[in-house]
């Protein structure tokens, strides 16, 4: 079993590049606005549902070939969530999710497959309860990259699938059916910066004013004169987050670059910052370079979602 070597809600509250390559896009999953639920029968007559509150992941979109569309979902079995606190800690115990033991339910897709107009599966890998098996999940694409009404990039999937709980080690309670249907409904976002109101503030405004008139190194200055006088902001790992988007954004890619080096550099210990490098050095086909900050990313945190997704599609 993966083990879990970050806080687990961090990287809910950062976003993934705006970037491109070929036609690949990554998107973050917007959890608050998306749903994993389930439904299983009791006594062989009615359906108890559930959710789990808490999980992450990141979906490499293509827009031009779903079947070139990869996806992994990193789910905290101890938010399981059926609304009654007493049936929840029973699923949380050994004899069901045993959470203590493997406090993460990880799906991460191989490939997907057209089945019919519209309608696709999902072919990977489910890794429940400390077993690991093949699943294919059809889904289908509710809607391709709009913009919402903050105008953020946004894509959203739904599916649906049968798993039986005797399958992952779970056999226990015969007064519960041993098939269970799992409902998902996957809204990913970009976040667009020009709504990010780190702009309006000294750290963002006065860093991209001097990463434009005088350069990145200028920026970089800023930066330290600002986390030198206590600057709330450039003591917050999404800052750096949101400056380097912003030049992506705005076409400024070589400065993005830069950043994403200073990322790495001020925040060595975490592993976003080494994906998002390695991201950006894929992107401008650096895979070696890619490759080895891939595998940096994976030694601090085995389930940083962009990086289980870089480790995928960069050669070996």
């Amino acid at each position: 079993m993966i083990q879990k070597k970050s806080p687990f809600f961090f990287l809910l509250f950062l976003t993934l590049p705006f970037l491109t390559y070929s036609q690949i896009k990554a998107y973050p999953i917007d959890a608050w606005h998306s749903r994993v639920g389930f439904a299983v029968k009791f006594g062989g007559l009615i359906d108890v549902t559930g959710r789990f509150n808490s999980f992450k992941g990141t979906i490499l979109f293509n827009k031009k070939d779903l079947s070139k569309t990869s996806a992994t979902i990193i789910i905290d079995a101890s938010s399981v969530n059926t609304g009654l606190g007493m049936r929840d800690n029973h699923l949380k115990r050994d004899d069901f999710l045993d959470v203590e033991k493997f406090p993460q339910m990880i799906f991460t897709s191989d490939k997907v497959v057209k089945d019919g107009a519209g309608q696709f599966n999902m072919i990977g890998q489910l890794e429940l309860h400390g077993v690991v098996k093949e699943l294919s999940i059809p889904f289908e694409l509710i809607h391709a990259e709009e913009s919402d009404s903050w105008k953020n990039f946004r894509i959203s999937f739904k599916g649906a699938i049968n798993i039986k709980r005797s399958d992952f080690g779970m056999e226990y309670d015969k007064a519960i059916s041993d098939e269970v249907r799992i409902d998902l409904m996957i809204s990913a976002r970009i976040l667009n910066m020009g709504s990010i109101a780190l702009f309006n503030r000294p750290l963002g405004s006065e860093m991209m004013t001097a990463i434009e008139e005088e350069g990145v190194p200028a920026g970089i200055e800023k930066y330290t004169e600002l986390k030198k006088q206590g600057d709330k902001d450039a003591n917050k790992i999404s800052s750096l987050n949101f400056i380097y988007l912003k030049l992506d954004q705005s076409g400024r890619q070589k400065e993005a670059l830069e950043i994403a080096k200073f990322f790495v550099k001020e925040y060595p210990e975490e592993a976003y910052a080494h994906s998002l490098l390695a991201w950006t050095l894929y992107k401008i086909d650096k895979t070696k370079e890619a490759r080895y900050f891939t595998e940096k990313a994976l030694e601090l945190d085995a389930q940083e979602p962009l990086a289980m997704e870089m480790n995928k599609v960069l050669p070996k």
